[in-house]
């Protein structure tokens, strides 16, 4: 019992904790992010394993990048919105 109640609880934190917003037409025509979708062939290349992905993303700092991640990862799908998560970023 103890096990599923940790599981739920995690499960609570990462649902309730990471809210991103929706991909709207307007969210996309940005430039933060269009430096997050047209990043897609790199990020094929690293397939979201490891810090490497962060550097597809256009700016001049990590901070910036991740800030782009966090708004705009809805725009690119689940899986990234899924890596911004387990990346930890403070969005």
């Amino acid at each position: 019992m103890k096990l599923s109640s940790t599981v739920v609880s995690l499960w609570l934190a990462l649902v309730l904790g990471q809210q991103f917003p929706e991909c709207t037409r307007e969210l996309a025509a940005t430039d933060d992010c269009a430096d997050v979708i047209n990043a897609n062939a790199c990020y094929n290349q690293f397939r979201f394993r490891n810090n490497q992905t962060l550097s597809c993303i256009g700016g001049t700092t990590n901070d910036e990048r991740a800030l782009k991640a966090c708004k705009c990862c809805s725009c690119v799908g689940t899986q990234m919105c899924n890596w911004v998560t387990q990346s930890r970023f403070q969005c």
